[in-house]
């Protein structure tokens, strides 16, 4: 909790024992009137136990690679196996990083290191993998806490293009969003569906926690149908988290509370935006699991031909928002693999 004023609850006498696992420090307790209290007094209490914010950035290396290199070779866990290697050498880059944060000398939003390695082919990869930078001395991120954001002369389009499982298209998906959260500026998921009418509520609030999860508010844009926001309004509500109530308390998800709608639209498509650059992955699939097989595309393409055949087609009421900011403002690279000796001729 942030609030640092001491403030009253009446009513909650039998209960005092449960907040300590909530973080909730009782000052005291008491019989007396809250009314005479010298403190202010709650008028509404909620108690939660989920952060709709909460980012859960995991790679995943069980699910379908989506690095590959030209021979056709999966990277992803190779390059995990690398990072895992020069481990000890980027803890040391980390602790010394936060050696001057503490003195007021450096912080970054994320941290980046870039390992080489290579594939059994012969062919040289360098993997860009990145976490979250905290000023905290006892904490340090553990290696499944980096995430890889890219690897060096890989063909995405050669990985992404094709038909494939609903399951593997969205694990696909949200390796693309863990892409676009360090490498781009902006993030637009645009969908008209999130789950299908048949799912219980249940399951369709798990499909959006899963993906709003991934979401990083300062940059993610979400689009899709009225209808859809107020599925998910519904599936909170069965939840027992009222959104109303959940706005009044400044819990809700900030992805959604800034969402926007267009009824009149079938197209699903997926974007990493930058200044002058866009990814897009697109395709069949609705935002759901399942074994059908559905195609998928991926496109990288100029900022100016993603706005003219996506954006303009939309024929959006509201123009999209402007970046608050270019990706490389919020990371620092802080280690990179030591060049490998060169042979000399014997």
């Amino acid at each position: 909790m942030e609030c640092r004023e001491i403030f009253c609850i009446s009513g909650l006498h039998d209960v005092f024992d449960s907040y300590a696992d909530r973080g909730v420090d009782i000052v005291n307790r008491s019989e007396d009137d809250v009314d005479e209290s010298p403190h202010p007094v709650a008028t509404e209490v909620a108690l939660y136990r989920l952060d709709l914010n909460r980012l859960a950035l995991v790679y995943d290396l069980a699910t379908c690679a989506l690095y590959e290199c030209a021979c056709g070779q999966p990277l992803d866990e190779l390059a995990y196996e690398q990072l895992s290697i020069e481990f000890e050498d980027i803890q040391r880059e980390y602790r010394s990083h936060l050696h001057y944060a503490l003195k007021g000398h450096f912080n970054a939003h994320y941290v980046t290191v870039d390992v080489v390695f290579e594939c059994p082919c012969g062919l040289s990869h360098t993997a860009t993998l990145y976490t979250r930078f905290l000023i905290e001395p006892t904490k340090r991120p553990k290696l499944e806490d980096y995430i890889l954001a890219d690897i060096s002369g890989v063909e995405l389009a050669e990985v992404l293009d094709g038909v494939r499982s609903k399951t593997d298209a969205m694990d696909l998906l949200g390796k693309l969003l863990l892409r676009w959260n360090l490498l781009a500026d902006q993030i637009l998921i645009a969908s008209p569906f999130v789950g299908h009418q048949y799912m219980s509520s249940e399951e369709q609030l798990a499909i959006w926690e899963w993906l709003l999860g991934l979401l990083d508010p300062q940059i993610a844009i979400f689009l899709t149908r009225t209808t859809t926001w107020k599925s998910y309004r519904k599936s909170l509500a069965d939840a027992g988290l009222p959104l109303d109530v959940l706005e009044n308390f400044g819990l809700e998800n900030k992805v959604v509370s800034a969402g926007q709608s267009k009824q009149a639209f079938h197209a699903k498509f997926y974007a990493g935006i930058a200044g002058d650059w866009s990814e897009v992955y697109s395709g069949s699939a609705n935002l759901v699991r399942g074994p059908s097989i559905e195609n998928t595309s991926f496109r990288r393409m100029s900022r100016n031909s993603f706005d003219r055949r996506y954006i303009d087609q939309m024929k959006l009421k509201e123009l999209l928002p402007a970046a608050a900011f270019n990706a490389s403002e919020r990371s620092t690279n802080i280690y990179r693999s030591n060049p490998r000796p060169s042979l000399s001729p014997g």
